[in-house]
């Protein structure tokens, strides 16, 4: 048992060898992909060398090398600050970090770093002269900050340094700390409005929803035209599903003034929560006429969320340009990036634009409760079960029933799926609103409203029939049905005798033999002459043989006799088209598109109708949509070529007479 035991130990255990050995490799692997400027590979390397090796000086150094090559500032800070954790004696990686807080808008962290450095290594050669450079050109620039800060005294670098931490803790996602920095730094200056602001976003980033709320007020209660709390709080209701009160804050927020450029960022944000595209516009033009945007360093967000707006608002090349005015800023713009990208696919597929990521709608450790908790809620279940079970789920989570319309309007790849699947699932009458209004709206990709449209139409909330949906970047008229196909043998309640003459009747039609089909139908109505079908093939047979006349008035006499038989009620009805009385066939089809049941044969004759109804009365699309669903059933079907034809021989006959009428 020893032996087995000391076997297994050295098995599960790589010796300090081996493992260094992996590190040397895995060192060595990076460094190739980095020379080969295959910078994603190279950071995956890293981050797994990471993973298995923490704290390796060797490794954060390429990622912070790498992070710099990607243009990922955020992330080159944040390797940075753990080299100068791991070695504070190194002028070079020391150097590198001021650069890395400078260049994220971090001046007293970069200063602090700068200073650090001056009293370290005061003679060095290679990096003293452009740190002392730095100091020189930041230092008036941040005495000024302070002052617009409202900071003075001995502690006010220390809570501009402090202040600064917050913000990057923050945006690393380290939230909690991020809100322990900020009560630390309100002991020492406990008006410092800043540091509300940051606990109030970092309860929110807990999901702690109502701490984040009441914080934000609190701001508001001595500090009434903050707009950092106006932002805050008029995104705090949005995203509770109080979108009023929401819509109140926002106004107030509108009528801000200052001189701060930040306000142009915070107005944006708030209004991109609630859709209010008219009112970005107008924000991103107040950051032009206040001069912001002729910054070198102007926010990119403010170009970002104004290319969202302009997309939404139709103008897709004004969005461009912003979003590519964006990348210019911050290559390291996800959002800019992935919005572009997506313009890239085919109209009918896109989800742009979007504003924020999915976790910008969710406090992601309050999104990975709830997931959690809905995992278990319908775990285990199916069918009914798991639907009460989510639905019961929603019910105690209402402010997820309030967000799913926002984010099928306007959230990213990742919202838009999960508010559909959620309001796919679910089956209550308010989502089924959200579907419906998301099905006859232009945003995300036409497959997912196209679905939307068609639950929309089971809850009642669509009519049966056509209805106009934005399709492959235009309004399209389509048909929306809801109905089963059956395939089945329908005896129509004949007796066997009567069945074995119609199928050899059919046979006998099907080999143009009229005459014996005309023998047969008539041998079969000897023993069931009230039969409606047994009297619809006779005037088939009649019409195949050219006895058009006596066909007419045979399924006239039919349909008076029995006005629900269907194939005689379509059979009218395409005397009537052939008539041009297009009306009186309408009339006739439209009680036939509230049936939910359709035998095969029924249904390809009733597209067959509907589309050439709809060629009649010049709707090539109305047309077209009927026989794309009767190829979905009957895909080789001969008279749905034969339409198909006839469809596009209509439309090629009217762009001709079109272009005739050019030259008379």
């Amino acid at each position: 048992m020893g032996k087995k035991k000391k076997k297994q130990k050295s098995r599960s255990k790589q010796s300090p060898g081996s493992a260094i050995t992996a590190l040397v490799k895995g060192l060595q692997r990076a460094e190739q992909l980095m020379n080969q400027a295959d910078w994603d590979q190279a950071q995956e390397t890293l981050l797994h060398l990471n993973q298995r090796h923490p704290n390796q000086f060797d490794v954060v150094y390429l990622l912070m090398a790498v992070a710099y090559e990607q243009q990922d500032m955020q992330q080159y800070q944040q390797w940075g600050e753990q080299l100068h954790r791991l070695d504070p004696d190194n002028p070079e990686t020391t150097a590198a970090l001021m650069g890395a807080y400078l260049t994220n808008g971090r001046p007293a962290l970069g200063l602090r770093t700068a200073r650090y450095f001056l009293e370290r290594w005061p003679d060095d050669e290679e990096y003293a002269p452009e740190v002392r450079r730095t100091v020189a050109e930041v230092e008036p620039m941040f005495n000024e900050l302070l002052t617009n800060y409202g900071l003075t005294g001995d502690e006010a670098f220390e809570v501009a340094a402090m202040h600064e931490e917050v913000m990057s803790l923050s945006e690393q996602g380290k939230f909690t700390r991020a809100r322990e920095r900020a009560q630390a730094l309100l002991k020492l200056r406990p008006d410092f409005t800043p540091a509300y602001n940051n606990i109030s976003q970092a309860y929110f980033a807990e999901g702690e929803i109502e701490q984040a709320m009441a914080t934000a007020r609190q701001v508001l209660s001595f500090a009434p035209d903050n707009y950092h709390a106006l932002s805050n709080l008029t995104r705090y209701l949005c995203l509770t599903g109080n979108l009023d009160e929401a819509q109140e804050w926002a106004e107030r927020l509108k009528a801000v003034e200052s001189d701060d450029s930040d306000v142009w960022v915070k107005k944006m944000e708030a209004l991109s929560f609630l859709g209010d595209d008219e009112g970005i516009m107008d924000a991103f033009q107040g950051a032009e006429r206040s001069g912001v945007l002729r910054e070198s360093f102007a926010h990119p967000l403010l170009y970002h969320l104004t290319a969202v707006a302009a997309l939404r608002l139709g103008n897709e090349k004004k969005a461009r340009h912003y979003w590519q005015h964006a990348l210019k800023q911050a290559p390291w713009l996800e959002l800019a990036r992935t919005n572009l990208d997506d313009l890239q696919q085919p109209v009918g597929e896109r989800h742009a634009p979007w504003p924020f990521r999915l976790g910008e709608w969710f406090a992601s450790e309050r999104f990975n409760r709830m997931a959690s908790s809905a995992q278990r809620a319908t775990q285990g279940k199916s069918g009914k079960a798991s639907t009460r079970a989510l639905q019961e789920w929603l019910e105690a989570n209402p402010d997820i029933i309030a967000l799913i319309p926002l984010l099928l309007d306007r959230g990213d790849p990742q919202g838009r799926e999960f508010a559909f699947r959620t309001a796919m699932a679910a089956e209550l009458p308010e989502l089924n609103v959200a579907l419906r209004d998301f099905a006859l709206g232009q945003r995300g990709p036409d497959s997912m409203r196209h679905q939307a449209a068609t639950a929309a139409n089971e809850a009642g909330l669509l009519p049966s029939g056509e209805v106009r949906l934005w399709l492959k970047g235009e309004w399209r008229d389509i048909m929306l049905m809801s109905f089963e196909i059956s395939g089945e043998p329908d005896s129509q309640g004949h007796s066997p005798r009567v069945t074995q003459l119609m199928q050899d009747a059919t046979l006998a039609l099907h080999d143009h033999d009229h005459e014996t089909a005309e023998e047969l139908i008539r041998q079969a109505l000897e023993l069931e002459p009230d039969a409606p079908d047994l009297q619809n093939n006779l005037a088939v047979a009649y019409s195949m043989s050219g006895r058009t006349a006596e066909a007419e008035e045979l399924v006239k006499q039919i349909h008076q006799q029995h006005p629900d038989y269907f194939f005689a009620r379509l059979s009218v009805a395409r005397i009537h088209i052939r008539n041009g009385e297009i009306e009186q066939a309408q009339k006739l089809v439209q009680p036939l598109l509230a049936r939910k049941k359709f035998h095969t044969s029924e249904f390809t004759q009733l597209c067959d109708v509907e589309a050439e109804l709809w060629i009649a009365d010049g709707k090539p699309d109305a047309a077209r949509a009927w026989l794309d669903l009767w190829a979905d059933v009957e895909p080789d079907n001969p008279q749905l070529a034969s339409r198909r034809m006839q469809l596009e021989g209509t439309g090629l006959r009217q762009n001709l007479e079109k272009l005739v009428g050019r030259f008379r």
